[in-house]
């Protein structure tokens, strides 16, 4: 039996600990990763990523 790691707000089950955690921001509208020139905020690291390549 696989380990489910359970949503604090919604009661969403996740298999990964990771993919829980980044679901739980969208309930807490936590934004761990700064942009380092503009200081938009966002969830994810990749989502910064993407934003440092298309905009600055």
């Amino acid at each position: 039996m696989t380990k489910r790691y359970i949503c604090q707000f919604c009661a969403r089950s996740f298999s990964r600990s990771e993919h829980k955690l980044r679901h739980e921001r969208s309930h807490t509208k936590e934004k761990p990763f700064q942009c380092s020139i503009c200081k938009n905020g966002f969830v994810r690291r990749d989502l910064l990523q993407r934003h440092l390549r298309t905009v600055h």
